[in-house]
């Protein structure tokens, strides 16, 4: 058995063979939800992303100038949880290391795994505006990895960029929309809207990149997101599965 409210244990069973067995509902009535404190937006503790259950890791808001943008959480499939706390390199896993050096989460976005980020804003907004901002932190990070970057690189990457930009939603974004960016376990970055997939960018480095916007600890689109995410691996490496709370 286990409970889904916050602060409540979850877990009779290993964290790998956890499965929901709700139906699905939305974050603002379902009572297995989390509260973000600074926007008060709840997220449920398991959502569905490509008609697959996966569970809450971690969130936060992301602000910028004292304003609340969006709240970003992180989610992943039971079973790939499982296959991450099997991974060598995540054995002795260090929340500081987490927080200070990039390669730990590099390292979980090249395993076979998905991993999503699940996006709500917090104010009405456009599918423009998004995709702008989205599109200047994947350039930014492009530039920023330069000089490890052959032209035939480069222009993989400006590809992968144009393609995500054509898929992107173009429409009105109203407050509390849902957005789900998932890297997938073969390397790609599938997008859905309001429970519709909008499209799926064939580009392995758009897909971590985009993750790494929110994982990569020297600038974090959320700094209260990355330490709710690092908690929260910290709860699931080295914790007993009946410990892990939120």
């Amino acid at each position: 058995m286990f409970l889904l409210t916050a602060g409540v244990a979850i877990g009779a069973t290993a964290v790998a063979s956890l499965r929901p067995t709700f139906a699905y509902a939305d974050a603002s009535s379902y009572t297995g939800s989390i509260e973000e404190p600074d926007s008060h937006l709840r997220f449920p503790v398991f959502v569905q992303a490509n008609q697959e259950w996966q569970r809450l890791i971690g969130l936060g808001v992301r602000r910028v100038v004292f304003i609340n943008v969006y709240v970003v959480g992180i989610y992943m499939k039971s079973e790939d949880i499982g296959t991450v706390l099997r991974d060598a390199s995540w054995k002795n896993f260090s929340k500081d290391r987490f927080l200070n050096n990039e390669s730990l989460a590099l390292s979980l976005l090249v395993l076979p795994v998905d991993v999503s980020v699940r996006i709500v804003p917090c104010r009405n907004s456009s599918g423009q505006h998004l995709r702008d901002g989205f599109t200047r932190t994947l350039v930014q990070r492009m530039k920023a990895q330069a000089h490890h970057l052959t032209e035939e690189d480069e222009a993989r990457i400006l590809e992968g960029i144009r393609e995500f930009k054509e898929k992107f939603v173009n429409a009105k974004v109203k407050k509390d929309s849902e957005f789900i960016f998932t890297k997938t376990k073969d390397g790609k970055l599938r997008m859905e809207f309001e429970g519709k997939n909008i499209g799926t960018v064939n580009n392995e480095w758009v897909a971590i990149n985009f993750l790494m916007t929110y994982l990569n600890p020297t600038s974090p689109a959320s700094v209260p997101a990355l330490e709710s995410i690092a908690n929260g691996f910290d709860r699931m490496m080295n914790s007993e599965p009946e410990s892990l709370v939120y």
